[in-house]
């Protein structure tokens, strides 16, 4: 099925799908009505819940009206009940109201026609990363308010760079995940470590780099004359970094990965430096600990929270 079809059947849906539906069923001062959906809504079932014929009901959010700046902080996660969606062909990016969703019939989806779709496999990136988006919306972990504030300077410095040609944001895309631990989260004191888990491939385990490794230009791809190791900044590490990487990326031979381990060392203690700084007495310690996926253990998981810097934010915030 394409866009601009008409929806013959429901089980054509996919989640992500854009319909064209021009009204959603509401309660007005418990009286039941219409809100006009003129712009469609997105299908924000998953794919397996649309296509069962036991299931009756989709849960679907509006699409609304977005400038340019709308959808630029909702991609960056600073709406986070707006969801965003990418292009898909020639329609433009869209925003969804999660605030305003609800459950309909499937019935009335059928007959409709498809505005656009963002994918026909389920197993896609493209799928993968628009479930995410619309899964975190309910699983955010609620960090205690008075812990926000230590996030803020890590937050506002990922979110600048997402979507950007910045170093910083080259370097956020090969971090897998970033996770928060804390020896307790009910008191001040709180003691923090931020997981910083790297794919194994981008980081080689510490026993096995090169023990005659040193600072030269001809292990270090985008060094400077004369410049030196401990006084590099974040940014400069990130520059160093995401250069490497992007070496290895064309050539895997071409760079010594002992390099690329001290590269994200010097990267998470600068992290740990300039953007973990504890506000008040609400934490007492955030420290940065760089792990790959195939270190990280299951306790750790089990015992830390995922960070996600794109829908991050305070509940007292005017965009919680």
């Amino acid at each position: 099925m394409l866009a601009g079809e008409a929806i013959v059947s429901v089980d054509q849906l996919r989640q992500g799908d854009v319909v064209a539906l021009e009204w959603l069923p509401v309660l007005a001062d418990g009286t039941p009505d219409r809100r006009a959906t003129p712009h469609g809504v997105v299908i924000l079932s998953q794919t397996c819940d649309v296509v069962q014929d036991s299931k009756q009901l989709c849960l679907v959010a509006p699409i609304v009206p977005a400038d340019a700046a709308m959808l630029s902080a909702a991609r960056k996660g600073q709406l986070p009940l707006r969801l965003y969606l990418p292009p898909a062909g020639s329609i433009p990016a869209q925003l969804a109201d999660v605030e305003q969703m609800a459950s309909v019939p499937k019935s009335m989806l059928r007959d409709r026609l498809l505005i656009s779709r963002r994918t026909t496999m389920e197993q896609s990136e493209v799928a993968r990363n628009l479930a995410d988006r619309i899964g975190r919306v309910f699983t955010r972990f609620p960090f205690p308010d008075e812990v926000y504030p230590t996030f803020q300077k890590l937050r506002k410095k990922a979110q600048s760079a997402v979507g950007g040609a910045g170093a910083f944001g080259s370097v956020l895309d090969h971090v897998e995940e970033l996770r928060v631990g804390a020896d307790q989260w009910t008191q001040y004191g709180r003691r923090l470590t931020l997981h910083v888990i790297i794919p194994s491939r981008h980081l080689i385990n510490a026993e096995d780099a090169d023990p005659g490794w040193d600072w030269a230009a001809a292990n270090v791809h985008g060094r400077r004359r004369n410049e030196r190791r401990e006084s590099l900044t974040l940014d400069r590490i990130s520059e160093l970094l995401a250069a490497n990487l992007a070496a290895w990326g064309t050539n895997p031979e071409s760079v010594d990965m002992t390099t690329v381990l001290r590269l994200w060392e010097d990267w998470c203690a600068q992290l740990q430096s300039s953007v973990l700084s504890p506000v008040g007495n609400a934490v007492s310690t955030f420290k940065a600990n760089l792990v790959s996926d195939t270190d990280f253990s299951y306790a750790a998981w089990r015992a830390s929270e995922s960070l996600d810097l794109e829908v991050l934010s305070d509940s007292r915030s005017s965009f919680a």
